[in-house]
């Protein structure tokens, strides 16, 4: 399984985060479902998966990253991508997290279409 971000994402990314030293930061694929250190929200249904993924955009030294939960890691052009291997279930072999200004911004797709048309972007700064 792989995860990474299209060029147009990573644009949009960039502009958001202008001000900010990537270096300093590590994405997270979260998945709101009652156990993310990140969600006050414990509803955890799984069954209207549209509306759980999040991209998490933390700095690297955060004490709340739970290294347990999530659990994989992806090397992509922003740098690292951490994800709770649990959720593959609901990935594909080939995934990439795009950018589309008509829509809701972010969303999830793969080789099999969309996952998700929303994937939340939330910036944790303590």
């Amino acid at each position: 399984m792989n995860i990474n971000f299209t060029n147009s994402a990573i644009e949009y990314l960039q502009n958001i985060l202008k001000d900010k030293n990537l270096k300093n930061y590590r994405f997270i694929l979260d998945y709101t479902d009652g156990l993310s250190p990140y969600n006050n929200d414990m509803i955890g249904c799984h069954c209207q998966d549209y509306t759980k993924y999040r991209l998490l955009i933390v700095l690297k030294n955060d004490k709340n990253i739970d290294e347990e939960k999530y659990d994989k890691t992806f090397e992509t052009k922003l740098g690292e991508i951490r994800y709770p291997s649990f959720y593959e279930m609901m990935l594909d072999k080939d995934n990439l997290i795009d950018y589309s200004p008509n829509s809701y911004g972010l969303y999830l797709k793969s080789e099999a279409g969309i996952i998700t048309p929303q994937v939340k972007l939330v910036e944790i700064e303590y």
